[in-house]
């Protein structure tokens, strides 16, 4: 069995509030504690070999701006989830329901936006704009990894045509941002 297959078991379950706080414990721990920890040291051993240097008070800027969206789309995001979804982003307490509302009528993946840029806030905090941006960059590489290997399989199982819909009007990450898709060509006969 996959891993979307394995996240399949969880659907069409009622969870009671209390199951589902819990069952973001650990997606919590993973993802906000122990893969930015991993994420940091690997970036700031990188950014070691990039000489830049920036101002601390520019950097702090940035941080603290990444860091008010970052909150703001991650919470906003889970609110939808569990009050318009009836779920959570843990896959073994998902949604019932596909929510194209709050941030996700800007884009289909909010909270990793909002997570990528905990991470660039994590990296300047820490050290410094370079590390932040290598932790940003990974941070994307990661969890667009998992999103299109694994989430987006197991979204298009569950919804079908409507996520089709969705992921055809939606931007993946950065709201406003569109890739232009070629259309087959139509053959006249």
């Amino acid at each position: 069995m996959n891993l979307t297959g394995f996240f399949l078991k969880f659907v069409g379950k009622e969870y009671s509030p209390t199951y589902k706080i819990i069952s973001l414990l650990p997606g919590t721990l993973v993802f906000l504690v122990l893969s930015p920890l991993v994420i940091f040291l690997l970036a700031r051993y990188l950014s070691g070999f990039i000489p830049l240097v920036w101002p601390r008070s520019l950097e702090l800027v940035i941080m603290a701006g990444a860091l008010a969206i970052a909150i703001v789309l991650m919470f906003w995001a889970l609110y939808e989830l569990w009050f318009k979804g009836e779920g959570t982003p843990a896959p073994i307490t998902p949604t019932r329901k596909l929510v194209c509302t709050g941030p996700y009528r800007f884009c289909r993946n909010p909270i990793e936006l909002g997570t990528i840029l905990y991470f660039l806030a994590l990296g300047i905090w820490f050290d410094s704009l370079t590390t932040g941006i290598f932790c940003l960059i990974f941070g994307l590489l990661l969890g667009s990894g998992y999103i299109v290997l694994v989430e987006e399989h197991e979204l298009r199982s569950r919804f079908g045509a409507e996520y089709e819909k969705y992921y055809r009007d939606t931007p993946f990450m950065v709201p406003g941002a569109r890739l232009k898709r070629k259309e087959p060509a139509r053959q006249n006969r």
